[in-house]
């Protein structure tokens, strides 16, 4: 009777009661994890990453606290709550991390996913604008990816794209602003483009190409006007040179 519970007394003292929440970090931050779950009386907690390196251990007796060589100096315990911070995040410190309390029972009551990342790239928003239909083509660009968009009289059509890591690219308009904002969890930047600027742009442009057509056809007025006047004026000469000579003749 005595074997056949041993093995599932051996079962029972290894009890996971959490589900692993991701989690994300900017690389040269910190971050805190908490406990997720009641902790049960114990011995000792242990943090440990990806199942096998032991971050830092704490025995409740006598209060004690050992950090791991790997982690000596980049850590912080808090006695009362039990919950663990990381400093200055580097890319390699990405992966599982679990707080496990060892008494009677042995149970997981933090688990957490993390993943560190760079901070995203400047985006770069470059616009087109149609001189004959004062039509705006926007291209929105970020790392990797890039979107485009027309826009006319203010309405613009707005865009987002989402790849694997949460990574956004998106094309927006508040008001009178174009916004190109590129993200990912822990980051974001943005270009904008003032779209009034270019509607000014837009309307100096019609004002220009109809001023030379304006001229143009002032000159002609002008030129038109004088050769009238210069056929009336020779008329005249020629009727009186004309009339001096039929006079003469009589």
């Amino acid at each position: 009777m005595a074997r056949i519970l041993q093995p599932i007394f051996v079962l029972s003292t290894l009890i996971s009661v959490t589900v692993s929440s991701d989690v994300f970090g900017l690389v040269g931050s910190s971050l805190h994890l908490d406990i997720q779950r009641s902790v049960p009386k114990f011995d000792d907690l242990l943090w440990v990453f990806n199942g096998v390196d032991s971050v830092l251990k704490y025995y409740a007796e006598d209060k004690e606290t050992i950090q791991y060589s790997h982690y000596k100096d980049r850590v912080e315990f808090n006695n009362e709550t039990y919950s663990l911070t990381l400093k200055n995040l580097q890319k390699t410190d990405s992966g599982l991390y679990e707080a496990k309390a060892s008494g009677t029972l042995k149970t997981v009551v933090a688990e957490y996913r993390l993943s560190v990342l760079d901070p995203v790239e400047a985006p770069v928003l470059t616009h087109q604008l149609s001189r004959d239909t004062c039509n705006i083509t926007l291209t929105c660009r970020g790392h990797d990816h890039s979107i485009s968009s027309s826009c006319y009289n203010e309405t613009c059509e707005e865009k987002e794209v989402t790849s694997p890591g949460g990574i956004t690219l998106s094309l927006s308009v508040r008001g009178s602003t174009i916004i190109c904002n590129h993200s990912n969890p822990v980051s974001w930047k943005m270009d904008v483009l003032e779209m009034r600027e270019h509607k000014q742009h837009c309307a100096d442009e019609d004002e220009g190409s109809v001023s030379p057509s304006a001229g143009v056809s002032v000159c002609l007025l002008k030129i038109v006007l004088y050769s009238i006047s210069l056929t009336l004026m020779l008329s005249a000469v020629i009727t009186v040179h004309i009339k001096e000579r039929l006079t003469k003749s009589s």
